[in-house]
């Protein structure tokens, strides 16, 4: 039985930093997960739909990681630039796509999967295939930031809240939402992390860039705080905290010794560039004996 499942389109990045440019590197929630949750030695599924032009395969399968969910869903790869600035926040520009993900793209052997962790990039998962997977004795986390993305004609990615986003928290037990997508809901982040909690999941996390994360189980509302490294590159840093969470959690069922190791972990992986570098459950447990990160 796969431990965790992930789903949301594999992207061919372009990150554009003030230090330097990375190009056609892999991205997405497959490859930034993906490899997080192998790292700490979890059993992965990936669903995905690629181009006719991806030639990566190899990445996935040389870690060990199942790729039995990808799919050809188009002509060409979802291809983003992301462009930061010397504070991680991130402008991005998206030059194509491929096609939805539905309930008739997961291999029947991943639906046994202990958890799965749904992070899309561009609405390429709806409410129904969410509903669909979400079982008594699973859990459903939810990255939504592509459900916050609308991409305009010349491929600018503008931020807006959906107007069903309610719906998708029907059916998931953990909500993570990043500081972009936390600033289309005009309210503070307690008021967000209360909203999110009434809507269905568990445990809410928003996650603040430099100032740490907040989140919540319950009315229990409660900041841990990042990291301070040199950072080289922010892109995947969210589905590194996410993954980390989510495979610390499902060992533990402790939210707070969670957080603080999805806090390292994101923290370690952003000092090195595309993806490379993620750290092994004794290199956050190693950081988590040196730095208090509560405040």
């Amino acid at each position: 039985m796969l431990d965790v499942v992930v789903i949301g389109h594999i992207a061919i990045d372009r990150n554009v930093l003030p230090w330097g440019t990375v190009e056609n590197v892999l991205g997405g929630a497959p490859t930034y997960a993906g490899m997080a949750l192998k790292t700490l030695k979890k059993n992965v599924g990936l669903v995905s739909k690629v181009g006719l032009d991806f030639e990566d395969f190899l990445f996935y399968t040389k870690h060990g990681i199942d790729i039995k969910g990808v799919s050809i869903g188009g002509l060409l790869t979802t291809r983003f630039e992301n462009i930061y600035n010397i504070d991680g926040k991130r402008k991005q520009i998206c030059k194509c796509g491929v096609s939805h993900i539905t309930s008739d793209d997961i291999p029947e052997l991943y639906r046994k999967a202990r958890s799965f962790y749904i992070s899309p990039i561009t609405n390429e998962v709806e409410v129904e295939l969410i509903k669909q997977l979400k079982r008594e004795d699973n859990i459903i986390m939810l990255d939504p930031q592509g459900l916050f993305r609308k991409i305009t004609e010349n491929g600018r990615v503008e931020i807006a809240l959906r107007e069903d986003f309610k719906d998708f928290l029907k059916y998931v037990d953990i909500i993570k939402i990043g500081k972009s997508e936390a600033s289309v809901f005009g309210i503070g982040v307690e008021k967000i992390l209360s909203y999110l909690i009434c809507a269905g999941p568990k445990i809410a996390i928003v996650t603040l860039g430099n100032k740490g994360c907040m989140f919540s189980v319950g009315d229990k509302i409660e900041t841990v705080h990042c990291l301070k490294v040199d950072a080289k590159d922010f892109t995947g840093a969210g589905d590194v905290f996410g993954a980390t969470f989510l495979a610390t959690y499902m060992d533990t069922l402790n939210v707070r010794e969670s957080i603080k190791s999805a806090s390292i972990a994101a923290g370690l992986k952003i000092r090195h560039m595309g993806p490379d570098g993620f750290p092994s459950k004794e290199e956050i447990e190693e950081v988590k004996g040196l730095i208090d990160l509560t405040p």
